[in-house]
């Protein structure tokens, strides 16, 4: 009798808690709803069906944005150009740039000329607005997008938010203020910049004298440093010397291709760093061919990109960049360095100097010991999506502090990286992603290592680090389930709001029998 009633009591329970989670996803269901169209803008009844669109876009090839986009019938900020559309997309561009221009100064649009290499240029400056490809088509030609009842304005200076029955007053805010609302037309620097320096970063804020019906929004940014300045160091230990640069090792398959490789002058956009960072650079080749490569790291407020990609693109009959396979396209990273700071916290003396996660196994050793294979662990967890996942994850804690990136990039490639296939010799495996963690008593460092990957037959070729739309924080507990000695063991850090970044890789491209790529060294 009582094992019946404990099964009833069990299926009871078992009931309720199917009908709990049913009624919670009929709710989530409810709550996310397809974007639909409203006064030329995308619109989303809120922020988790914008989420849900997203993520489903960004699973998806750039057709299929591109049909998502046409069924909505929005004009977007960077229109996804094809073959089958470039005379198309010239057409809509021009007409942009001329309503534009005879709506700012007031002239007849026939009496306004607008060049092909006008639309060139915006081009290229628009789609450095938006590091991710997928978002910056979503927004329409303004830099707008509705959810709920709000519309978000893109601007040079930042991103302006209003209710929909209040955007007569924010456009009366930013003309007053000779604040540019179109990406078309730059804001004057003086005007930008007077705008911009007291404003609080890294939040949305209410704006003064609106009766708190607009809200603003602008990123915080930082540089790596350079070498030339630093808080210094206190000596001690073995891992550091001198102040060559040191080339890292690559496949041999692509070493000599690698090695010619120009470093390319970095595009930094006027727009792009007004939310994170984005460094562009490109080899052109044929007159009418070219190797992209972009790195970003973007605070959107709605949605945010941290990434790097290589592109091969063509330039068609129009003028018009657009995408076009290689015979192979490859990416390589070399590092992307991030700094975060933290309270100030020294290693005991018994803290593992060096630890390896590789292979399915931990390595540690202290101070002066031998390393010792501590057996079966998980690897740390990095905010990192599926095509950025890496391989081993290499600790190493220092007392130094004020590394710079040629410092810590030589004691990857000359100890951590050695070390690490030392643990794999014999075993014909090789490491393709390496994240290196250095923590020093004020700062944690972490870098990204991605060795040469080749596709064939590709136009793209995109390492995302994380996207969404929530913050890409995550907490890094040193020395894993171990412990280490440390009195903090686990720091939390936001990939979008470090100290300073900075990155090292290069796009090559097989073409016509010929190789074809730059490098692109930013910090």
């Amino acid at each position: 009798m009582t094992i019946g009633l404990l099964s009833i009591f069990v299926t009871a329970i078992s009931c309720r808690e199917e009908m709990i989670s049913t009624n919670e996803t009929q709710e989530i269901t409810t709550l996310i709803q397809s974007g639909t169209t409203r006064n030329g803008r995308l619109y989303f009844p809120n922020k988790e069906s914008l989420a849900a669109t997203y993520k489903e876009l960004k699973n998806q090839n750039i057709e299929a944005v591109q049909k998502f986009v046409n069924e909505k019938g929005i004009e977007s900020l960077v229109p996804i150009i094809t073959d089958k559309n470039e005379a198309e997309v010239m057409d809509k561009l021009k007409a942009r740039k001329l309503n534009f221009l005879a709506n700012s100064t007031a002239r007849s649009i026939d009496a306004i000329t607008v060049s092909n290499e006008d639309i060139y240029e915006d081009l290229d400056d628009l789609e450095e607005v938006v590091g991710d490809d997928v978002y910056a088509a979503m927004l329409n030609g303004n830099a707008e997008i509705q959810v709920a009842d709000n519309i978000y304005k893109y601007t040079d200076v930042g991103l302006f938010v209003t209710p929909v029955e209040n955007y007569n007053n924010l456009e009366t805010y930013l003309e007053v203020r000779e604040i540019s609302q179109n990406l078309l037309e730059k804001t004057e620097s003086s005007v930008k910049e007077e705008f911009v320096s007291n404003k609080t970063t890294g939040e949305l804020t209410t704006l003064a004298g609106t009766d708190n019906k607009i809200n603003y929004f602008i990123a915080p940014i930082d540089t790596f440093d350079d070498g030339s300045g630093g808080s210094g160091g206190t000596g001690g230990g073995g891992y550091y010397g001198g102040g060559s640069t040191y080339t890292p090792p690559v496949e041999p398959s692509i070493a000599t291709i690698v090695q010619g490789l120009k470093i390319g002058e970095v595009r930094k956009p006027w727009l792009g760093n007004i939310f994170g960072t984005t460094w562009e650079t490109d080899d052109k080749y044929e007159s009418n061919r070219r190797v992209k490569v972009k790195f970003y790291s973007q605070n959107l407020y709605l949605v945010y990109v941290v990434g790097c990609k290589v592109k091969h693109q063509f330039k068609g009959w129009t003028g018009l960049w657009r995408k076009e396979n290689a015979d192979k396209l490859g990416i390589g990273i070399n590092s992307i360095s991030w700094k975060f700071a933290h309270s100030v916290t020294f290693a005991s003396d018994n803290t593992p100097r060096e630890v390896y996660w590789l292979d399915g196994k931990m390595y540690k050793a202290a101070s002066g010991t031998d390393y010792v294979n501590v057996g079966p662990a998980t690897m740390p967890s990095f905010p990192f999506s599926n095509n950025a996942t890496v391989d081993a994850v290499i600790q190493f804690t220092t007392d130094f502090t004020g590394l710079t990136e040629e410092q810590l990039n030589k004691l990857f490639w000359e100890n951590a990286w050695k070390q690490a296939n030392k643990f794999l010799e014999g075993q014909n495996k090789k490491l393709n992603r390496v994240a290196f963690v250095v923590d020093s008593y004020e700062s944690t460092y972490i870098q990204y290592y991605d060795f040469s990957q080749i596709e064939d037959n590709n136009d793209v070729i995109e390492r995302i680090f994380n996207w969404g739309i929530a913050t890409p924080q995550f907490t890094y507990s040193f020395g894993g389930s171990t412990g280490n000695g440390l009195s903090v063991t686990s720091y939390q850090f936001n990939f979008l709001e470090p100290t300073a970044v900075a990155v090292s890789m290069y796009g090559i491209a097989k073409k016509n029998g010929a190789w074809h790529g730059v490098k692109l060294n930013a910090k």
